[in-house]
This record gives C-alpha cells, structure tokens and sequence, in this order.
C-alpha cells in the first residue's frame, strides 16, 4: 500500500514536471513591455548614447600638458668644456570660446542619440500594438473559415450516410464538396495569415517564431480623427524625425562657429629653463607662448564645408515636414474612409450572418432550403466577415501610422463617423 501511495505521488511530481502549463493571456501593454525588455536593437541605441556621453566628457578635458628636454655638451676655446641643457612645460589652450562649442556640440549629439533611442521604443511600441491588434482580426477570420468548413464537411458526412442514388442527391453532394475544397482554401490563406501575423509580433517581443501567444484584452478601436492642422500642430511638437532634424540644424550652426574659430589654432603656453656649464654656470629661465598665425591657412575650405552641411540639415528639415504633412494627410483620409465603411455595418450584423449561416445548415438538413441557397448563404457569410474585418484591419492599421506620424495616440472613444472630404 504505501508502495502504491509512493509511486502514485511521484508520477504525479512527474506529470506536474513535464506537463506545460496553460499560456498565460497577454495585453498590449505586457507586449510592450515584453518587446522593451528584450528587443536587441535598443541596446543598440543605449550604447549609441553611452558613447555620446563619453564623447562630452571628451569634449571638456584639457589636452596633457607636454615635456620636452635636451642634454648635450658645449666647447668654448681656451675655457673648459661644460654640459647644455634646456627644459620646457608647456601646455596647449584652446582658442577662447572654442571649447564652449566642442562642449555645445557633444550635447547636441546626446540629445541626437535620445531621440534616438526614444524614436526606437515609440515605433517599436506601436508597431508591437499593430501586430497584436491585427493578430487578433485575423483569428477571427480563421475562426469563420474554420466554422464554415466544418458545416461543410459535417454535412457532407451525412449525405453519404443517406445517400438515396439519385441524381439530385448525387449533384448536392457535389456541390458541396466543390464549396468545402474552396472553404480549404479560405481557411488555408486565414491560418497563413495568422501564423505570419503572430510569428512577426512574436519575434518583435523577443520570443521564438512560432511561440503561440495567448492574447487578451486586445482592443482595435477607432477613434475619431481630428482635423488636419491639428494633426499637423501635433506632429510639429512631437514627431521625433522633425525634432532630429532640428537638432541636427543647431548642431551644424555650432560646428560652423567652431569651424572659424579653428583659423587661429591652438594656443601654447608654459615656462622654460636652460643653462650651460662651459666655462662658467649660467642659468636661463623664461616664458613661451605661441599662436598661429592665419595668413596662408585661413581654414576657409573647411568654414565653407560646414555651411553647406548646414543648408543640407536645413532642407532635410524642409523636405521632412512636407513629406510629414503629406504623409499626414494621406493616412488621416484613408482611415476616415475605413471609418465610414464601418459606420455602414449595424453593430448586430455580424451577429445576423453567424446566425444566418447556422440556420442554413439546420434547414438544409430538414430539406427546407435547396443546396444552392445553403452554399450561398456559408459563402456570402464568409465573405461578409473577410469585408468587415479587412475594413477594421486597413482601419488600424491607418490609425496606427496617424500615431507612428504624429508621435502621440489618437484619443477619444471609439466611433464611425461618416466620411467628409476636409
């Protein structure tokens, strides 16, 4: 008996060990922070602006100050001969000014490689919501398929129990199994489709490809958009190519100033000693200051360089809030258009056709509808729910570059306002 009762807890250990446990749901937001944890490409960016912070600490430091010697011996005739020696410290000083702007460029790069690394985690965020919102469209189209194939095959299964042999019976069954050989196909591309969806959203979480993620609390709703110049004044304070752009055209400013401040080079300063021993001890001791002279070398090239950096930086920013403004428009009219394709749907419609197809079924079976109905109704089903759900998928996904263009979510509860041309 406790041989019995031994045995039965280890194989209980046993399968408690080895069994998996159920996938425990995820949101949006565990995604998110699922995909921020382990994504690769931000340590990417963290070390980018790890590096930009060493570079100020650079930017700020003194060049060393530098040594020079010489030993050697002197002969004076008639006198004796003697040792000659010179010492000199001397430290060199940056131009007045010119390390104020090393200084102000560096920062200028630190706040580069922010934004940066803000850039990564705002996109990285919204394309993880983009996949996970289209996951959960596409299982509810395979989960359609799925259903209308299995009416198919469950139906054609009795048939052939009561197959009577005549023509009509003969050229039903037909025509149903010709309708369950396309509803393969549907439920082929709709659980391709899932796959590649969920594969994607899985790897942006750093999980493997063909990890099957339980979703929860995963909402596609569809806020009202807001006119476009408010849009555009969004995206002017907070779309994070804009702000690159900007703080690139300070940055090449400051490298021009730095630029001409450089046609008069560095500054040396230090104390001397020499003295010779020929003869008689003499001593020397002094001061050596030297500066460049900018008479051939005026560094003009270079300042010429630097401003013709600086009007690329500035058209960049120009071509970037044309293309920003455009890009703005085109997305905010297609989802508005998405919009009122959905305000057409009646919040019970897709309810209706589910019920629709389901009494197709039971009425075909009592012989109250003809085949060709029956195959209607499941194929008008199918392709009603692939409509509603591609509308809702091109909706979100309009919605979703509006935020990625903007840098800020679209607010507000979700509606399907009708379609104006503004």
């Amino acid at each position: 008996m406790k041989l019995a009762t031994l045995f039965l807890s280890t194989s209980c250990i046993f399968l408690a060990t080895v069994t998996p446990h159920a996938a425990t749901p995820l949101t949006s937001s565990d995604l998110v922070a699922e995909a921020m944890h382990k994504n690769p490409e931000i340590r990417f960016y963290e070390a980018e602006l790890a590096a930009a912070r060493g570079d100020r600490q650079t930017a700020g430091q003194l060049i060393n100050p530098e040594l020079s010697t010489s030993l050697g011996g002197m002969s004076i005739v008639s006198q004796v001969d003697g040792i000659a020696w010179s010492a000199t410290i001397s430290q060199v000083f940056d131009f007045p000014g010119r390390m104020s702007l090393r200084k102000a460029i560096a920062d200028r790069d630190i706040g580069l490689a922010e934004m940066g690394l803000l850039q990564f985690k705002s996109q990285l965020a919204n394309e993880v919501r983009a996949r996970a919102g289209d996951v959960i469209l596409l299982r509810r189209k395979e989960v359609a398929a799925l259903s209308v194939r299995e009416r198919f095959e469950a139906l054609i299964h009795v048939l052939i129990q009561r197959d009577s042999g005549s023509v009509s019976a003969l050229l039903e069954r037909r025509i149903l199994e010709a309708s369950l050989l396309t509803s393969d196909r549907t439920l082929t591309d709709a659980t391709k489709a899932v796959r590649e969806a969920t594969a994607a959203l899985a790897v942006l979480c750093g999980r493997a490809p063909d990890d099957r993620m339980s979703l929860s609390g995963v909402s596609t709703s569809f806020p009202t958009a807001p006119d476009l110049a408010t849009l555009k004044q969004q995206a002017a304070r907070t779309n994070f190519d804009l702000q690159q752009k900007r703080l690139n055209v300070a940055k090449q400013g400051l490298k021009v100033d730095l630029t001409r401040s450089e046609r008069w080079g560095n500054i040396t300063f230090g104390p001397y000693m020499g003295g010779q021993t020929a003869g008689n001890t003499q001593l020397e001791a002094g001061i050596v200051f030297s500066i460049p002279l900018p008479l051939w070398n005026k560094n003009k090239g270079n300042i010429e360089a630097e401003k013709a950096r600086t009007q690329q930086a500035e058209a960049l920013l120009g071509a970037t809030l044309r293309d920003l403004e455009r890009d703005l428009a085109v997305a905010r009219a297609a989802y508005l258009a998405e919009l009122d394709a959905l305000s057409r749907w009646r919040p019970e419609s897709e309810n209706q056709f589910a019920e629709a197809a389901k009494q197709a079924d039971e009425h075909f079976r009592l012989g109250a509808v003809p085949a060709a109905t029956y195959v209607e109704m499941q194929r008008g089903y199918l392709e009603a729910i692939d409509s509603l759900i591609e509308s809702r998928r091109k909706a979100w996904q309009h919605r979703m570059e509006i935020e990625r263009l903007t840098g800020a979510s679209l607010t507000g509860e979700s509606v399907t306002p009708t379609f104006t041309d503004r």
